[in-house]
Formats: C-alpha cells, structure tokens, sequence
C-alpha cells in the first residue's frame, strides 16, 4: 500500500480511533513518552502522530519552552489532536500532515514513532532517515507490536474478511516488517544497526477485555480496517457477524495489545 493509502485508511477510521483510543493508544503512547525520558524544553517530532497519543503527553513533559511537532498523512486523525490540544490549553504542539519520508526539520532532541515505522516505506531507511534528525545526544524510540501481539485477532478478523470475499485475504503489508522486531533482542539488533548506542528495550504488557463491541471498534479504529476496502455496506456487516461468532466460537475474551518500547541515542 502506498503512503497515500495509508493516510486514506486512517482518514477513515479517525472517529473509530478517537473512541478506543483512552483504552488502547493512550495508553501505549503515554508509556512510551515515560521510557523517552522527555524532559522539560526539549524538541520532539512525532512520527505517525495519529491523534495525539504520545504526542500529547511529549507536549506535557516538554512543556511550554519546549516543542513538538506531530506528524502523519491521515487529516482526520490530526484534527482530533488539535482538538485534544486545545482542551489541554497546549500550546507547544502542532499537528502537520506531512509525509515521515521527506519531513526536513533537525537538531531534534527525541524523534518518536509509536506503532508506524511498519507503515513507512523501506523501513530501514526511514528511520535511519529520521535518526538523522537528531542532534547528537538525541533519542530514537520506536514502538511496536510485541511478538504474538494482536495475532489471534486479526487471524480471526482475516478469516471473518475472507468468508464474505470468498477469497483469501492478504495480511496488511505492516505484518512482515513488525514481525522482524517482534523480539526483544530483534528490536534491540535493529535499532542499533540504524546507527544507535545505549540501546534498551522495554515491554509493555497490556491485555483488555474483549466483545464484539470493541473488537469491532478496534478493526475499524486501527489499520485493520483497510482489509474492508470496497466492501459494500451489507457486506461489512456480513463481516462484523462472522468476526464476532469466530470470537465467540474461539473463545476469544482478550485483547494482547502488549508493545516494545525500544529507545536508542545518536552519538
């Protein structure tokens, strides 16, 4: 999928990801602010912003001497950060659609990503792209998938999508690069090949109850919901029936949202 059908799909599901984003992305983002280590004054790009979740409390920990500039292809899911911005009175952020790839700003003291360098193209040249950014001393920390995270679901999802097509679903094109730093020690390997030195890795666990209800929220609030694309309306329901009897079928009462929370400095 080219980044402009990224930032389409996530258009798309910018309500849906406003709505689980207290259970599910705030708290992922705001865990991920706690490992940065951001500090008061410093400058801070959010990569793949969406609608604020780590951006919104880098913004709080910088405070106002600092800034942070939030970035992502997806307008609908920036107008939601502006929105939370303003509630909070938070001045020192702006939300920008922009593309990560060609984003030129520098001297950065943290550049974070939480859960979007699978959706960059050539993932590993984006981010040592986005290393670049950072003045010496700087930050990278990049969040993703803990390996088995979000598996059985979207198995599940993918076999509800593939009985209304009666076809076989492709998996998202995130699946293959999250899954090479699914690890710890994968993780880790990584970032430091991208150039990075103090390397850590930190696991963040998180497991939510699950209904239909909300599995159903988190498809369309999330990048699952690109597997919907040119399904007629009836046929979306088709799918919201199959996927919840295949949860209730497999017993599926959780959600495994568990994240890396891998964070490296540029000498």
């Amino acid at each position: 999928m080219t980044s402009a059908g990224i930032g389409t799909v996530f258009d798309s599901a910018a309500t849906h990801y406003a709505e689980v984003s207290p259970l599910l992305w705030n708290r992922i983002g705001e865990a991920t602010v706690t490992t940065a280590a951001i500090r008061p004054g410093e400058r801070v790009l959010d990569v793949c912003c969406g609608a604020g979740a780590s951006a919104i409390p880098a913004a709080r920990s910088t405070g106002p001497q600092g800034h942070v500039d939030a970035i992502d292809l997806a307008a609908g899911l920036l107008a939601h950060g502006r929105r939370r911005a303003v509630a909070e009175g938070l001045r020192n952020v702006r939300f920008v659609e922009a593309d990560a790839t060609t984003w030129e700003g520098s001297a950065y003291d943290v550049v974070q990503c939480v859960h979007g360098v699978f959706f960059l193209p050539d993932m590993d040249a984006s981010v040592s792209r986005l290393a670049g950014l950072l003045r010496p001393g700087g930050r990278l920390v990049v969040t993703t998938w803990a390996q088995g995270a979000m598996e059985g679901f979207g198995r599940l999802f993918a076999e509800a999508v593939a009985h209304v097509r009666q076809a076989p679903v492709a998996p998202p094109t995130s699946r293959q690069p999250a899954s090479r730093i699914g690890a710890e020690r994968e993780l880790g390997a990584w970032l430091t090949a991208r150039g990075l030195t103090r390397v850590t890795v930190t696991r963040f666990p998180l497991r939510l109850p699950l209904d239909a209800a909300f599995a159903w929220q988190v498809v369309l609030g999330s990048g699952f919901r690109g597997m919907l694309a040119g399904l007629e309306e009836p046929a979306v329901e088709r799918v919201r029936a199959a996927f919840g009897r295949l949860l209730r079928e497999g017993g599926m009462a959780e959600l495994d949202a568990t994240s890396l929370i891998g964070a490296g400095t540029l000498p």
